[in-house]
């Protein structure tokens, strides 16, 4: 007998989620015990499985928020994000700077110090920094710092990589986050 004579007859075919046995149940069957495995069958999402939820596909960024250092997914074409936990404003842009004078730099993007560029304040946040400037205070890198000719940095920095190229100058303390790739 086909699908379409059966449902006709008012039954129709299922197959058990469990133990992958056929059962033949009326077409107002909403719920049944397999007979093969003795196992609860919802017969509904048997017919029409639910979607599964939209997990973070492998290109969208994953970051954790500076305020609660909880983790956070945004598309990587992002600007900003607001965190879903704290409310608080992720900036994600880079930033190309010449001089910047007593303002804080937060951002999850990469910091650019041109040459002859100077920031002299003492919060500096960042995904990434590439410096051929001069900076007087603070780096905090969740990743990389290069110091690149004639680049030179007086404070500490906190990162998981730091590179002092030939040329590059940096007096002060360094404090090195463990290795972490996925963030």
């Amino acid at each position: 007998m086909n699908s379409k004579s059966k449902e006709q007859h008012g039954t129709r075919d299922i197959v058990c989620p469990y133990c992958q046995q056929s059962l033949t149940v009326s077409v107002h069957c909403i719920s049944i015990p397999c007979r093969h495995c003795n196992r609860h069958i919802d017969v509904k999402t048997v017919l029409s499985p639910p979607e599964e939820k939209k997990k973070p596909s492998l290109g969208d960024r994953r970051i954790l928020c500076y305020k609660c250092e909880k983790e956070i997914f945004t598309n990587k074409k992002a600007q900003a994000v607001i965190c879903n936990y704290c409310y608080h404003h992720n900036d994600l842009n880079d930033y190309k700077i010449k001089a910047v004078l007593g303002k804080h730099i937060e951002t999850h993007g990469t910091l650019y110090l041109k040459k002859k560029g100077v920031i002299d304040i003492s919060s500096i946040r960042v995904g990434n920094a590439i410096i051929k400037g001069k900076i007087q205070g603070d780096l905090y890198a969740k990743g990389t710092v290069e110091i690149l000719k004639p680049g030179e940095i007086y404070g500490k920095i906190t990162c998981r990589k730091l590179i002092v190229n030939k040329g590059g100058i940096f007096s002060g303390s360094v404090r090195m986050l463990p290795a972490n790739p996925d963030v």
